[in-house]
């Protein structure tokens, strides 16, 4: 009887530690600024990207983050124009915009904001092997139109 009670938890730690160490570890997302990208794993960059994104600025950018998991499109459009005028410097207020454009099917405005994160990013020249703006339609359509985008 003691015996099985044993291999039990020893099963159980086991399994436990294979778990833990062959768990999945995500990435910090990349933040893009006017010198390059940031790495929010580091601090030091972390805290500079965040003081770019003043207290009124990202309170409204977390406004329209809310607004838009309750699909508000219009109320969380306000609140990234919002953000975006009082950071004008600071790309994530552009990548909210560029969202509702997607969730609206407005390519213009998706297109505008994204020249826009690019303008901010310091990415103002294209590479040689850039997309024009005709292939990225395209591929937007394309990816528009297929079932698992829904």
């Amino acid at each position: 009887m003691m015996r099985s009670f044993v291999r039990r938890w020893y099963v159980i730690v086991v399994a436990g530690g294979a778990a833990l160490a062959c768990s999945d570890r995500r990435e910090a997302p990349k933040v893009p600024l006017a010198k390059g990208v940031v790495d929010n794993s580091n601090p030091v960059d972390a805290a500079a990207a965040h003081a770019l994104l003043g207290p009124a600025a990202k309170a409204a950018l977390d406004s329209g983050n809310v607004l838009f998991r309750k699909k508000a499109y219009t109320a969380a459009l306000a609140q990234y124009r919002a953000a975006s005028a009082l950071a004008p410097q600071h790309s994530a207020p552009l990548f909210g915009i560029y969202m509702v454009a997607r969730a609206t099917n407005n390519p213009a405005m998706a297109d505008s904001a994204l020249a826009g994160i690019r303008l901010r990013s310091g990415a103002m020249t294209p590479a040689p092997h850039a997309l024009t703006d005709t292939a990225l339609r395209r591929i937007h359509e394309n990816f528009r139109k297929t079932p698992s985008a829904g």
